[in-house]
C-alpha cells in the first residue's frame, strides 16, 4: 500500500451568492456529488470555522435532506452522508483580512497599477459564474481549470507591489492571506492520520493556487477531480 497521501482539492463558488440558480440545479448538484463520490475520500474537510467543528457536526448529524443554500451542505454534507461518513471537518480560519483591505488595494491598483489591472481583467474574463443555463459540472470544471488557478496565483502575488504614499497595502493583504492559508494548512494536517489518506477538501477557488503549492511541497498527491486525467479515469 502507497504511503502517499493524496488531497482532492475542490474549488468552490459560494452558493449563497446565487441562492435563485442553486434552488434550480438540484439535480446538477446531485449529479456533482455523485462524480465527486466516485473518488471515495475518506474524509470530507470543509471551509467552516475550525472552532466551531462541534456545531458543524451537529448539523450534520441531524440534517436529512432540507440543506441550506451553501455549498458546505448541498455538497459536502451530500458527499459525506452518500459515502456513509459519520462526520465531517471543518478546517477554515477567517483571518484578519477585512473587506475594506481588498478595496483598498482593488482602489490602489485601479488608479495608479494599470499592469496589475491588466492582470486582474484577463483572470475575471476567463471566470465562469453559476448561471440557469450552464452545467454545474462545467462550471466547476472552469474554476478549477489549471489555467484559471495559475492566472489567480499570478494576479495575487502582483499584489506585492502596491502602495499608497508609501503604505505597502499590497503586503499587507498577501501577509494576512497567507497567514489564513497557512492556519488552514496546519489544520488539515491535524486531522490527518493515516498512512493512506485520501482527503477531499472542499473550499472556495481563490484558495486553490496557494493550497496545491503547500501540499505538493510536503509530498501529497494534489488531486483536481475535474481535470482531464480523472474524467478519463472515474
Amino acid at each position: 500500500m502507497s504511503n502517499i497521501k493524496e488531497i482532492i482539492l475542490v474549488g468552490s463558488f459560494h452558493f449563497e451568492l446565487y441562492p435563485d440558480v442553486i434552488q434550480e440545479k438540484e439535480d446538477d448538484v446531485l449529479e456533482l456529488v455523485d462524480y465527486l463520490a466516485k473518488f471515495q475520500p475518506i474524509k470530507i474537510l470543509l471551509e467552516w470555522e475550525q472552532s466551531q467543528n462541534k456545531q458543524l457536526n451537529e448539523r450534520f448529524q441531524s440534517i436529512e435532506d432540507d440543506f441550506q443554500i451553501n455549498e458546505m451542505e448541498q455538497i459536502g454534507f451530500r458527499l459525506a452522508k452518500k459515502l456513509n461518513h459519520e462526520e465531517v471537518f471543518a478546517i477554515n480560519w477567517e483571518g484578519h483580512l477585512t473587506q475594506e483591505d481588498m478595496t483598498c488595494l482593488f482602489e490602489a491598483i485601479n488608479n495608479e497599477y494599470p499592469v496589475i489591472q491588466n492582470i486582474l481583467t484577463t483572470y475575471r474574463e476567463l471566470v465562469t459564474n453559476i448561471d440557469l443555463n450552464t452545467k454545474l459540472m462545467y462550471s466547476f470544471q472552469k474554476l478549477n481549470e489549471k489555467r484559471l488557478v495559475d492566472e489567480l496565483e499570478r494576479l495575487y502575488l502582483s499584489f506585492a507591489t502596491v502602495e499608497i504614499n508609501k503604505d505597502s497595502i499590497g503586503m499587507n493583504v498577501l501577509k494576512k492571506w497567507m497567514e489564513r492559508e497557512l492556519t488552514i494548512f496546519k489544520n488539515i494536517l491535524q486531522v490527518e492520520s493515516k498512512t493512506n489518506d485520501r482527503m477531499l477538501l472542499l473550499i472556495g477557488g481563490d484558495h486553490l493556487w496557494m493550497l496545491r503549492k503547500l501540499f505538493e511541497g510536503i509530498g501529497w498527491k494534489v488531486i483536481n477531480p475535474f481535470s482531464e486525467s480523472s474524467y478519463g479515469s472515474r
